[in-house]
C-alpha cells in the first residue's frame, strides 16, 4: 500500500476553502462548473498532488458533464468526496455500490441503517 507523498488540493466554496486553507491545505474557490473544471484538470496534470478533496454537491455537477477525475493511465489522485455545508446526498456512496457491482457482475443489496 502507497504511502502518500504529495499533495492534497481542495476545490470549492469559500467558506470551506478557508477551512482547509488554515490546516494547511491547498484550497481552491470555485465560482462555477466551467471554472471548476479548467482549475481541476490543471491540477490533475502536476505529479505532485495526491489527494483531491471536492464537496459532494461540486462532485454531482462534475459527473452530471461527464467529467474525468484522473488522467488516463494514472493512478492519482484519490479522489475524496466530502460532505458540504448542507449535509451528504449520498450520491458518491451510491456511485461507488454501482461500479462495486459492475465489477462483481451481481447487483449487491446496500444496507440502510
Amino acid at each position: 500500500m502507497g504511502v502518500f507523498m504529495g499533495k492534497a488540493v481542495f476545490f470549492g466554496d469559500d467558506y470551506l476553502s478557508v477551512a482547509f486553507r488554515l490546516i494547511g491545505v491547498e484550497s481552491h474557490v470555485v465560482y462555477d462548473i466551467i471554472d471548476a473544471e479548467k482549475m481541476i484538470g490543471d491540477v490533475l496534470d502536476r505529479d505532485d498532488v495526491d489527494l483531491l478533496i471536492i464537496p459532494e454537491d461540486l462532485y454531482i455537477k462534475l459527473v452530471g458533464r461527464h467529467f474525468r477525475f484522473r488522467k488516463e493511465g494514472r493512478d492519482r489522485p484519490v479522489l475524496l468526496v466530502i460532505p458540504g455545508l448542507e449535509g451528504a446526498v449520498g450520491k458518491r456512496t451510491e456511485d461507488l455500490y454501482n461500479l462495486i457491482s459492475q465489477a462483481v457482475g451481481v447487483r449487491l443489496e446496500l444496507g440502510r441503517g
